[in-house]
Parts: structure tokens; sequence; C-alpha cells
């Protein structure tokens, strides 16, 4: 989460702002600044410089409905002993990262209809201020109470990777598989997103680019869930390579790229008294003296995994950690170890075996 960074820990859990989200801002402000009421401030009489006020407010304000609207989710998520990782805000709102997908259609749809729900009673609530007579707080209100508005009714849309789409799966997914499901509410969400694109090209050019973002997103949601269905198959122990080469934790740096010359492998568990200590892999030998102590520059933080989880389970922890291999341990002992590139070969295999069905 490079282009990111953290603003808040709420909940337990941790808010982050992308880069985009400033350009949005800026652009938004100006959007607000020049457009008439209900939404902007172009026609009311203040002065020039409280309408640019009121524009960044009402632009700021948009931006942490959307993290409430997150945290919607992410709540009902938790209530659920469903883990959330954190809530990123960019340029197109926001996205909670919710570690698992419920498979119960009756969780998915309510976790789903959590953030529109919030997004309408601020709505609700906005307007209701807004009728109060007074005269640049009502305008402030009225135009935070349409933005609301039209995120709860957009994110309705029956498309991922908006709310609607996952509603639409959960409602699919009550008279048919979770995947099949999937691949159902997936094309309706392209169509969607094709129809949006067309209508863009002719009406307004953003709407291009959110078509773009459902598009993908649509895509993406789908090729998620059939990996998931293919690797949820197999088990970790199924596929990793048993009683991997180990490092001692007294080599030197030199020693190591003997052997990674030698087996062609870039990364190696680290073991001192027979006991797992760390990993140590090309990045970190990268401008390390040879002579060096690999017991001073191995990665301790150690990230592992049971024989008894599902290929899918290391598929996620090794794209979430942005890792390329997973130790796997049983009763404190490394057993085996398991690459990226195992798991792409095995889901390769699947694939194949899948499509001769």
């Amino acid at each position: 989460m490079k282009s990111s960074f953290r603003i808040a820990r709420v909940f337990g859990i941790d808010v982050y702002l992308h880069i985009t989200l400033f350009l949005i801002i800026v652009f938004l402000s100006y959007i607000l600044l020049i457009t008439p009421q209900p939404f902007g401030y172009w026609n009311t009489s203040y002065s020039h410089m409280v309408k640019i006020l009121l524009s960044t407010l009402s632009a700021v304000s948009l931006f942490f409905a959307i993290l409430l609207h997150e945290l919607a989710h992410s709540l009902v998520s938790k209530k659920y002993g469903i883990k959330v990782k954190n809530i990123v805000l960019f340029i197109f709102g926001g996205v909670a990262s919710i570690e698992e997908i419920p498979k119960e259609p009756e969780k998915e749809i309510i976790i789903s209809l959590a953030g529109p729900t919030i997004s309408l009673t601020l709505a609700l609530i906005a307007y209701a201020i807004s009728l109060l007579e007074f005269t640049i707080i009502s305008d402030f209100f009225r135009v935070f109470a349409y933005f609301n508005a039209v995120l709860a009714v957009f994110n309705l849309i029956p498309a991922f990777p908006l709310d609607g789409g996952r509603v639409l799966r959960g409602i699919l997914a009550s008279s048919t598989n979770f995947v099949k499901a999937t691949k159902m509410a997936a094309e309706i969400g392209k169509l969607i997103a094709i129809f949006m694109g067309i209508v863009g090209f002719f009406v307004n050019p953003w709407l291009i680019l959110i078509a773009l973002f459902i598009y993908i997103g649509a895509n993406e949601e789908e090729k998620m869930v059939v990996v998931e269905g293919l690797l949820d198959k197999v088990k970790v122990e199924e596929i990793m390579t048993p009683n991997p080469l180990t490092v001692p934790a007294n080599w030197r740096v030199k020693d190591v790229v003997k052997l990674m010359f030698k087996h062609k492998h870039l990364g190696y568990p680290v073991v001192k008294d027979d006991k797992l200590v760390g990993i140590v892999t090309l990045k970190d030998l990268i401008n390390s003296d040879e002579n060096e102590i690999i017991e001073n520059i191995m990665s301790k933080d150690l990230i592992t995994i049971s024989p008894n989880h599902t290929a899918f389970d290391a598929f996620k922890i090794i794209s979430g950690n942005k890792i390329g291999r997973i130790l796997v341990v049983e009763n404190d002992k490394l057993v085996g170890i398991v690459s990226r590139t195992d798991l792409m070969r095995v889901l390769e295999i699947l694939e194949v075996l899948e499509s001769g069905k």
C-alpha cells in the first residue's frame, strides 16, 4: 500500500487515504463551486470565498460519509466473525478489505445493504437539518443530503464491485451455488458497465471511467471466486515441497548465494539448533556483505500455514502479504514450503482438468 497512508484506526480497523483522493477532492470542490443548487453553490448569494470554502468542506464531508458507509460494511462483517483488514478511501470512493466473502446468502445481503442503509440515513438526517431556517447551514446540509442519496442509489446498482452486485449474488446464491451465482452476477455487471460506457461516450466522459471500474471489478470478482473454487479442493500438504532445504543461521551470505545458484530457489528457511528462526530471500542478500552472517540479515517475521489448510488459504496469505513463498509448519516443526509458482502451476492443472469435465 505504498501509494496510501494511514490516517486513523477506528473500531480496530486501519483507515488509509490513497493519493488519488486528493485529486478527486480538488476536482469535486471545483464541480460544486460551478454547479447551481441543490448540487452546488454557484447561484447562491455568498461571496466567492465563502463558496470556495463551502465547496471544499462539502467535498471533504462526502468522503467522511463514504468512510461511514464502509465502516457500516466492516462492523457488520465483524459482527459475523469476519476479519476486516482495512478501509481505503480513493478516487472512486472507498473499499473495505474484508478477509473472507461470506458464503451464506443472507449474511452477504445484510453486509452489502449496511453501507447504502447508512448513506440513506445520513441523507434523511441531513435533509431534515437543511429544512431549518439557517441559510448557510441549510445549503451545506442540502448538498450533503443529495450526495448521500446518490451514493446510496449508485451503490445499489447490481454490478460488482458495488454493493448491489453483492446483493444480487446473495439473491442468486439462494437458489444456486456460490460460484455459479458469482458468474451470473458478474456477467450482469459487465453488461451494465458496457451500457454505462456507451452512455458516457455521448453524455459524460466520467461515466466511461466508472464503467471501466465496474467492468474490471466484476471481472476480478469472477476470477477470484473461480480460483477459490478450484484451490479450495486441495490441501496444502498435497502441493507443498516436503522437507525443504534449510540454511543454518551461522552461514554467510556467500554460502547462501552458492546454494541459490545450485538449486535456483530464491528463498530458504533459516534454522538454529534445529528450530525455525527465520527466512532469507534474494532480497535480503542484495547489498549485503558476502561475509555477513545470515542471522543478522534474515527476516524474523515468519508467516506460516498448517498443512491441513487449503491451497486457497495459502494463496490469500501469499497475495495479501506480497510474498513469494510460505512456510508450512506443524507442531512447531517445519514440514514443507509452498511458493507462488507452486500455486500457479496447481491452478493451471486444476483449470485444465475442470475444463475437460
